[in-house]
């Protein structure tokens, strides 16, 4: 085989590969792309805003290794964090925002390990909400400073009294398979 050769086939298995994470990708956002509603921006009294917190990735509760690919939080970047009286909205950088309501909050929690993540010990907040589907799942940012974590935490406690009785508040420290 020449050298010619041999360059072509390395060049045609490279783009077949690229080709099968291409379309794996789409396949992901496609499954997922029923998790989150856009809906409309919300309304109520600003909480807390945190702006250009470092967005991590966003998995179903207990597995942080399993990427979501929901619209609005499909790439890892900064993001403009707000917590209202009604919610909460998620802007990443580049993409739509996503509104939380208060009735689809859950809690909120920490961890060390993320899919794109490893930090100290409870160095990524948690925020865990339902699914348009049921689905439990939690979106985890990297604040600058444990100050911000706390005042995160703190706006959560807030607003979570307010959600509907038929589910229970959640705040935990770290998720099932991290302590595996």
């Amino acid at each position: 085989m020449t050298r010619g050769v041999f360059a072509l086939v390395m060049i045609a298995l490279a783009a077949l590969v690229l080709l099968g994470m291409w379309l794996g990708w789409r396949s992901r956002a496609r499954r997922h792309s029923g998790f989150a509603e856009h809906g409309d921006a919300l309304i109520g009294a600003v909480v807390a805003g945190f702006e250009r917190v470092s967005y991590v990735s966003t998995t179903p509760i207990g597995a942080p290794l399993e990427r979501l690919s929901i619209p609005g939080l499909r790439f890892k970047g900064f993001a403009d964090l707000t917590i209202r009286t009604d919610g909460a909205t998620i802007e990443v950088t580049g993409e739509p925002a996503v509104h939380l309501p208060v009735a689809r909050l859950i809690g909120a929690g920490s961890a060390s390990r993320r899919v794109g993540k490893a930090v100290e010990r409870d160095g990524l907040s948690l925020l865990q909400w339902r699914a348009a589907d049921g689905s439990e799942i939690e979106s985890s940012f990297r604040f600058p400073s444990p100050a911000e974590q706390l005042r995160f935490e703190d706006a959560l406690t807030q607003i979570l009294p307010a959600a509907t009785p038929d589910h229970q508040t959640h705040f935990t420290s770290h998720t099932t398979q991290e302590d595996a």
